[in-house]
């Protein structure tokens, strides 16, 4: 189906045809449609969605679409817009030089949001330094989302709906205001 015969979708952003990627995407579609979505969003989107072959170098550009999909998302949520950081950089010692970066910050809330691929999963090192990345940041009064980069494609409500709570609950237990 054309983008066009998506009400609401960017005329001029072409959704994939295959019913997997349908199947597995409408949902976030209409997710965006319903948040609101521009040409640029759009584009994101499907660029980030896309599927890289499985010898492809591609799983670092795969991140960096969806990370840079996630971002534009936050900022051009009322809810959201202005409040995270891309690639934050926090004074907790984790690497050689003593720092820790996560993939959102939200610091006046507290909120860390990290997206994990499959890297993170299929080895063992990975996986250990993602929780141990985790426990640091809650020693350190952190509030941690952890989320598959695939899921902001095929699960972009829950990841939406998790980030905002999230923030509602933070945001009321420490009583910031926006």
């Amino acid at each position: 189906m054309p983008a066009s015969a998506v009400p609401g979708w960017p005329a001029e952003v072409p959704l994939p045809v295959e019913p997997e990627w349908k199947r597995d995407y409408a949902a976030s579609v209409q997710r965006l449609i319903r948040d609101g979505v521009d040409a640029h969003l759009g584009n994101l989107f499907v660029y980030a969605a896309r599927k890289f072959q499985a010898d492809a170098q591609g799983a670092d550009r795969a991140r960096s679409a969806t990370e840079a999909f996630l971002y534009r998302r936050l900022e051009t949520l009322s809810e959201t817009a202005g409040k995270f950081v891309l690639n934050a950089v926090l004074p907790i010692p984790f690497d050689a030089g003593g720092r820790m970066e996560v993939d959102w910050l939200y610091a006046q809330a507290r909120v860390a949001v990290e997206l994990d691929g499959p890297q993170h999963l299929s080895d063992p090192d990975a996986y250990r330094r993602d929780r141990h990345k985790d426990a640091l940041l809650q020693e350190n009064g952190y509030f941690v989302l952890r989320f598959l980069a695939e899921d902001i494609g095929k699960h972009l409500d829950h990841v939406l709906d998790t980030i905002l709570r999230a923030l509602v609950r933070r945001n009321e237990g420490f009583h910031l205001t926006a």
